[in-house]
């Protein structure tokens, strides 16, 4: 079943995207997160498109900021690992590839200074604050100290400061402002910026909330056309840009009383047609979406039966008129209103659509279309 689940990326949907979040912070920086190959789209497949207006570009681990200086990305890379949780040599190559790193802790500094001697350059950093998601970060009563020690390291420079909100998502801003309140604080405590970037707007925020919008917003899902939140006070008329499909591998005509796939916790009133579609959990489609979603044949909007296995689905295609292996199958629509969309299979599943794209393995070939 090699190359038969592919994923369609409408480079023009992102371009699009990439605009109304634009429009929502004229005059600051923009820097796209691309982490996970990109949410699931396919970093190299999305990076002209999105290269062409990112003044950077975020990601989570080393082997994703090395990527983007092999696919040819020369501009500025943030990376939202904190330090510590690399070796001496990974950070060595980081710093060699001009890639910025995330300090939060006092304790990350020595193993810096070391990465930075060893590379024969000085390691840019981006200072992460926790301001009150009790993730990574230094607390803000102790980002001064962070701040005074990393400026006194001359093999470290201090080039940014960062936060991540919560539930910018939420229609209630008062947990976010005070998040940005606590973040802000302790960089006042030390007379201001220095010239670093201040970013902390993720998708939510860059639509929802504009006083975070600082020197630099950080969208994420936004950028391939997903709604942050439900309750957002403002929606973007964003496009989602991923389309997947694969063809029937075979059909069959079912009896009545016959049951389908494992646990056989389908049975069928009445005789019917199915098709077998080459996609399972294996790829990243959930298995909690068995009799519960459908997929889309000839127009036709098509119901799961039974449980989706690790590699393949049964759907019903009795109302189909002439279907025939080969049709193609949408697994996943690009219409936010089709029942098989991104936000509408999360709902079903219940997750978010955060789960879903990234979750797409390396048996999807990702191809991109207009």
């Amino acid at each position: 079943m090699d190359g038969y689940l592919r994923a369609e990326i409408s480079l023009s949907a992102i371009q699009h995207n990439i605009h109304l979040l634009r429009s929502c912070a004229p005059g600051v920086r923009l820097c796209p997160v691309v982490k996970a190959n990109a949410y699931g789209h396919g970093i190299r497949q999305i990076l002209g498109v999105v290269g062409q207006s990112a003044d950077m570009l975020g990601v989570a681990i080393c082997s994703e900021a090395v990527a983007l200086r092999e696919f040819g990305w020369q501009r500025p890379v943030v990376m939202f690992a904190t330090a510590g949780t690399s070796e001496v040599d990974s950070l060595g190559v980081l710093i060699v590839h001009d890639v910025t790193l995330t300090l939060t802790a006092l304790q990350e500094l020595p193993l810096l200074r070391d990465a930075s001697a060893k590379a024969h350059r000085a390691a840019q950093v981006h200072i992460k604050i926790d301001s009150g998601m009790s993730r990574s970060g230094v607390l803000p009563e102790k980002a001064v100290e962070l701040f005074q020690a990393a400026r006194e390291c001359d093999l470290i420079r201090v080039v940014g400061c960062y936060t991540h909100f919560a539930c910018a998502e939420e229609p209630d801003k008062s947990v976010t402002l005070e998040q940005l309140r606590r973040f802000l604080a302790p960089i006042e405590s030390i007379g201001g910026q220095h010239s670093m970037i201040l970013h902390a707007a993720n998708s939510a925020a860059t639509i929802d909330i504009p006083q975070t919008h600082l020197d630099m917003i950080r969208p994420g899902m936004a950028v391939y056309g997903y709604q942050p939140g439900d309750e957002m006070q403002h929606k973007l008329p964003l496009r989602p840009c991923l389309r997947l499909v694969a063809p029937v591998m075979q059909l069959k005509d079912i009896q009545a009383g016959a049951a389908a796939g494992y646990g056989l916790t389908y049975r069928f009133e009445k005789d019917a047609k199915v098709a077998l579609v080459p996609i399972g959990y294996a790829d990243g489609y959930f298995r909690a979406l068995s009799n519960k979603a459908s997929m889309r044949v000839r127009g036709m909007d098509c119901p799961i039966r039974g449980r989706i296995s690790m590699d393949q689905t049964i759907i019903e295609v009795t109302a189909v008129p002439d279907v025939k292996v080969g049709d193609q199958v949408e697994i996943i629509s690009s219409d936010p209103a089709a029942p098989h969309s991104v936000d509408n299979l999360s709902r079903l599943a219940g997750t978010i659509p955060y789960e879903i794209v990234p979750r797409l393995g390396d048996r999807v070939r990702r191809v991109v279309v207009p």
